[in-house]
């Protein structure tokens, strides 16, 4: 017998659509109305771009900030949606960040999170000196926690909170990064990025 629970149904969706793990259950389609995700940048990532002069800034409306001895990059949510029955989730941000070096600057902005062909994984809009060369997966993200659901006053949104999630880079960003800065095998597929805290709010709409 289903729940009557819409809370109990939006646990469901969450873990199976972010865990890509389980049977789909029958549950409501939920749709992000906000959030504030942010990576942690690694130090491996930290000491490649220093040793390489490369300096990192944000796009607006994100955000590059000092965290002890070291920064995040924060990335609003201004909307997304997840359906349990594939399950399958797209999360959307906005902003984005640079990467510069003499007269070479990569941008890697419009991130989208999602799991809609065989991984979870976000792609991004690649531009090398402000020319568009592809949408492209560009991360790939790997959960070490479940996700938390804490629910609103009135029961209308939920709150959602996933901790730990290692972001490392794909074969295509690798290559488009050693390419662009004119290198020979410093970035590659899994080099890491850092680590993720995904905050976002949903609700369903469609109910």
């Amino acid at each position: 017998m289903l729940s009557r629970n819409p809370l109990a149904g939006c646990a469901m969706a969450l873990v199976g659509a972010f865990a890509l793990a389980g049977t789909a259950s029958a549950a409501p389609s939920l749709q992000f109305v906000a959030g504030d995700p942010y990576v942690r940048l690694s130090d491996d990532l930290l000491g490649a771009l220093t040793s390489l002069n490369v300096t990192p800034a944000p796009v607006l409306p994100g955000r590059l900030e000092a965290v002890g001895n070291g920064a995040r990059l924060v990335f609003p949510i201004p909307t997304g949606e997840l359906d349990a029955e594939g399950p399958k989730l797209e999360v959307l941000h906005s902003g984005g960040f640079t990467l510069s070096a003499g007269d070479v600057r990569v941008a890697l902005t419009s991130f989208i999170i999602e799991n809609l062909g065989d991984s979870l994984r976000i792609t991004g809009i690649l531009k090398v000196n402000d020319t568009i060369v592809a949408r492209a997966p560009l991360f790939n993200l790997a959960l070490t926690q479940a996700p938390v659901l804490t629910p609103t006053a009135g029961g209308q949104v939920t709150v959602v909170a996933i901790k730990g999630v290692q972001v490392t880079l794909t074969a295509e960003a690798a290559d488009a990064l050693n390419t662009a800065f004119g290198l020979s095998g410093v970035f590659t597929e899994g080099f890491p990025i850092g680590t993720a805290r995904v905050a976002g709010r949903v609700r369903d709409y469609d109910g």
